[in-house]
């Protein structure tokens, strides 16, 4: 059984592998918790797979602007994402004590490995499907894009992201071709 934490989580539903135990009759999913900017984010935990300190990130030439470079992991060479564009954020100064990589991997498809930079990992929770609410419809030209949902943790709000769709949001080239992070 997991834990509950309700001092960090005051909200039912949401649970933490920390604190004491409490059951939720509900179903719940794993996500991991990260920061861009001032905004806090959640991904499926499936899709981790790992997360690492902050590191050199060796530059590509005609990049596109989210595309950072590379970085080399046990001999493999993983591209590095700045997912703040295309989500349209502004990130804190790179290079920050609390910045990481998080290491995705989609494997259920023969979709590539990627690395997307985040200014602070928070936290793994378990996140009850009932208290994550609907994008809500804005009136106007704002796409909702790669969000799934939000929800709230700490009185904050938290975007449950669907990183392949922002992966697929990224700037295209001048050139028109596909991106290099295009699953279809």
């Amino acid at each position: 059984m997991q834990a509950v934490d309700q001092t960090s989580n005051p909200r039912p539903g949401l649970r933490s592998r920390l604190g004491a135990a409490v059951p939720i009759e509900t179903e719940t999913s794993t996500f991991v918790t990260f920061d861009l900017g001032d905004q806090t984010f959640a991904v499926d935990v499936a899709n981790v797979r790992e997360i690492l300190d902050a590191q050199e990130i060796s530059p590509l030439p005609n990049a596109t602007s989210d595309l950072m470079g590379m970085i080399d992991i046990r001999g493999q060479g993983i591209p590095v994402m700045d997912l703040s564009l295309p989500l349209g954020l502004h990130r804190r100064t790179h290079g920050e004590a609390d910045e990481r990589l998080i290491v995705l991997d989609f494997a259920e498809d023969a979709a590539p490995t990627v690395a997307i930079a985040a200014d602070r990992v928070r936290s793994v929770i378990e996140i009850a499907a009932s208290v994550i609410d609907p994008v809500p419809q804005v009136p106007g030209t704002w796409a909702s894009g790669a969000m799934k949902g939000v929800t709230r943790l700490d009185g904050a709000l938290v975007y449950v992201i669907d990183l392949r769709e922002a992966l697929r949001m990224a700037p295209q080239d001048r050139s028109g071709l596909k991106g290099p992070f295009d699953f279809d």
